[in-house]
């Protein structure tokens, strides 16, 4: 099965929004200085991915414990499993690779462990690439791997510098805090974090995963929802009052037959407007998206048995996630459904 990643935020939209405190630097500098990078943010989070990178490979080669410069309650570490969760593990899919004679019946998890109310949770780092036969060779080699000593981000600043002199030590170090403390604030959230770099040989995704279909849509669905909603936040957007609806191929059908003999209200039934456009796009293959003004804000999304509209604009279509535009109203695409059916 594959498993689609674009539900978890990048390193660059942790740097949504960025305040000025962080870094003065504008897009016009940062294009001059690395020429290669298509946003801004994506610039700004090039030292922050690789002080993510040199962090994963100090934890596996020394076996410390990463602790975040957000709380003192956060870090990433190691889980051991043995024994029969060994087996349990090697039976959901886990572990497959890891020979059972030299690592001893025993596995081992990357995990980010935060403290919430009165207990600690822990979200899993599930590893690619250079980092995961790293970690997979030690295992299979028999290294044990549980820390004795804690690291923070202190011991990466002088080496991300030397990379990135441009910025100051100072500057550097407001960027990587600020990279954690967003990604923390995200997870606390429900999020979940892909960082994808080939140009620093990271490949980690902070967050479960499943390969159970059902839960993995499931999961896909809920995780991208809070990744827009959690940016919105960074965004600081006020509310513009536009509510979308978006209808597939058959609900479309069944709206127009609702609506063809209505002058003046448009109706929907059993709906789920959305504040954000964006979380329409992977309901359904191909879908109808349409926009209305709300005189209060009613929150991220809510049911409505039954809605009836005066005002109401119809904005286009969107096949496998893509989305284009069309300016038509609500009536003109009534017109054109009654043209077809005489």
């Amino acid at each position: 099965m594959r498993i689609l990643f674009n539900h978890g935020l990048t390193a660059g939209e942790l740097f949504t929004n960025t305040p000025s405190k962080i870094t003065e630097r504008k897009w016009r500098w940062l294009n001059d200085t690395y020429g290669w990078h298509r946003t801004y943010e994506d610039a700004l989070a090039d030292p922050f991915k690789y002080c993510f990178s040199l962090m994963l490979n100090k934890v596996i080669d020394d076996k410390v414990r990463f602790k975040l410069p957000v709380s003192s309650d956060a870090y990433i570490d190691f889980e051991i499993v043995k024994d029969d969760k060994f087996m349990e593990q090697r039976q959901n899919g886990r572990f497959q690779e890891i020979d059972f004679i030299e690592s001893d019946f025993t596995g081992y998890f990357i995990n980010y462990y935060f403290k919430s109310k009165a207990y600690y949770k822990k979200v899993p780092i599930y590893l690619g690439g250079d980092l995961k036969q790293k970690f997979l060779g030690g295992i299979n080699s028999g290294i044990k791997y549980y820390t004795t000593k804690d690291i923070t981000i202190d011991e990466f600043i002088d080496t991300v510098y030397e990379r990135f002199n441009q910025h100051t030590k100072a500057e550097i170090k407001r960027i990587i805090t600020h990279g954690f403390r967003r990604m923390h604030s995200a997870i606390r959230y429900g999020c979940t974090l892909s960082m994808m770099s080939n140009r620093y040989s990271c490949k980690a995704h902070v967050g479960s995963l499943t390969l159970i279909p059902d839960k993995q849509i499931k999961n896909y669905s809920i995780r991208r929802d809070r990744k827009f909603r959690r940016i919105e936040m960074w965004k600081k957007n006020e509310f513009d009052g536009f509510y979308y609806i978006g209808l597939n191929s058959t609900k479309f059908l069944e709206w127009l037959e609702w609506n063809k003999t209505s002058k003046t209200v448009c109706k929907f039934y059993n709906v789920v407007p959305r504040k954000l456009q964006e979380e329409l796009y992977y309901k359904a293959k191909h879908i109808y998206v349409f926009k209305y003004k709300s005189k209060k804000f009613r929150g991220w999304a809510f049911w409505e048995d039954k809605l009836e509209l005066r005002k109401l604009e119809f904005l286009g279509e969107s096949i496998d996630g893509k989305f284009t535009p069309v300016t038509k109203t609500w009536k003109e695409l009534k017109k054109e459904y009654e043209e077809r059916s005489n």
